[in-house]
């Protein structure tokens, strides 16, 4: 999914974004911790329509602009006992439309994580939690509220075999459906295995090597989208990855992926690609931090709109602590996708081709240890070759979170 997607702030998002470090927690001691958010928004585009004469026809009026409220509680409670920590996090958000009101809805996100230790070598991870939000509108450009439900169950184990080298595995459930019927095509299963090794020197220089494979089931494809692009498919992927810290203020890191694709009883070939990330991490101070990343990739389409999209991009993300209690983050990036072998081409008959332009910038400010503040600007100019699927947006966020 788009990267850029518009969705409801989620109420666990600016934990993530404070500066403020939890406390240690003493053994057997059981922490609770209740928060409380609050946040405006505005949006200025917000079903993504490319004109306003397709907002008015699919609304009966050019206006595609709206405010949103949203307010929210959660909690998170940490129990450690030696070394084994359980952690229980549960939210719910209600979201308020002031001029779209079919909109209004209520998201919850609930998990349950056991971080496990045996002994000092054998470690790992037992999780599941469920989500529930409201689609977004990139590609639907439909003003019709769709609440997903995403279930997500994962288990992991790591063996510190012999000193800066770790075997691991993995196997990670996906469980993802929509409420609304039109958009059931898209209900997806995904069963993701995972094994590699690690090496991590005392200098932090990181090498991997990973074996991963995704099945994916839909369930609910049927007639042409069943036979063109199949019921289940098999992505594997060879995984390299890679990080160097050639000075105390710089680190750079990769990622590159062998990916094939494979359908079955579908009329569409497989596929072969390559992807790579690279990241550039530089702190030329103390209070100046800044990341360039680059990548490629090559994925499956969830939706009918092709068999697969290539997608290469760069983005600049640099940020500033202007104090202890004031940061300043920005955002600059461009992607091109091509979406390989569409199923529906665009007027030129070629296979459908988007250019993506995006900003962003964030002021945060943390007046105590408890309470966080954050004025966000994010916005998007999206072109493509294929007829109404341009689109252009701005959004202002306001957002309040406080910790008891």
């Amino acid at each position: 999914m788009h990267r850029f997607q518009f969705k409801k702030v989620h109420l666990w998002c600016l934990l993530s974004l404070s500066p403020i470090s939890l406390p240690v927690m003493a053994e057997g001691i059981i922490d609770i911790k209740p928060y409380i958010s609050t946040s405006i928004n505005y949006d200025d585009n917000v079903f993504r329509f490319s004109s306003p004469e397709q907002a008015k026809v699919s609304l009966g009026s050019s206006e595609t602009s709206d405010i949103i409220k949203q307010i929210g509680l959660g909690v998170a409670v940490n129990l450690r006992l030696s070394r084994q920590l359980v952690t229980l996090s549960s939210s719910i958000n209600k979201s308020s439309f002031e001029r779209f009101n079919n909109l209004d809805n209520i998201g919850k996100a609930n998990s349950l994580r056991w971080s496990w230790h045996i002994g000092s070598d054998i470690y790992g991870e037992l999780s599941a939690g469920e989500t529930k939000a409201i689609a977004g509108f990139n590609e639907s450009r439909s003003p019709v509220k769709n609440i997903t439900t995403t279930g997500r169950q994962f288990a992991s184990i790591n063996w510190d075999l012999i000193p800066d080298w770790t075997i691991n595995a993995s196997r990670e459930h996906v469980n993802y459906k929509n409420a609304l019927v039109s958009s059931s095509v898209l209900d997806r299963e995904d069963d993701i295995y995972q094994t590699g090794i690690q090496y991590q020197s005392q200098l932090d220089t990181q090498l991997g090597l990973a074996y991963r494979i995704a099945d994916s089931i839909f369930p609910n494809r049927t007639g042409t989208t069943q036979l063109t692009l199949g019921n289940d498919s098999a992505q594997k992927e060879i995984i390299a990855t890679a990080a160097w810290q050639p000075t105390a203020k710089t680190r750079i890191s990769t990622r590159l992926s062998q990916v094939s694709l494979e359908r079955k009883d579908s009329l569409i070939r497989d596929f072969n690609g390559f992807s790579q990330h690279w990241s550039l991490d530089h702190k030329p101070t103390g209070k100046l931090d800044f990341n360039l990343t680059a990548y490629q990739d090559v994925s499956p389409e969830d939706d009918v709109v092709s068999t697969y999209v290539k997608t290469k991009g760069i983005s600049i993300n640099p940020s500033w602590n202007i104090t202890s209690k004031v940061l300043l983050r920005a955002g600059l990036g461009y992607e091109q996708r091509s979406y390989i072998g569409s199923a529906g081409v665009s007027l030129n008959n070629t296979d459908r081709s988007d250019e993506s332009r995006q900003a962003s910038l964030a002021l945060i400010y943390a007046p105590t240890i408890k309470s966080v503040v954050q004025l966000q600007y994010q916005g998007e100019n999206r072109t493509s070759n294929q007829a109404n699927s341009d689109y252009q947006y701005n959004s202002l966020n306001l957002s309040f979170r406080y910790d008891y």
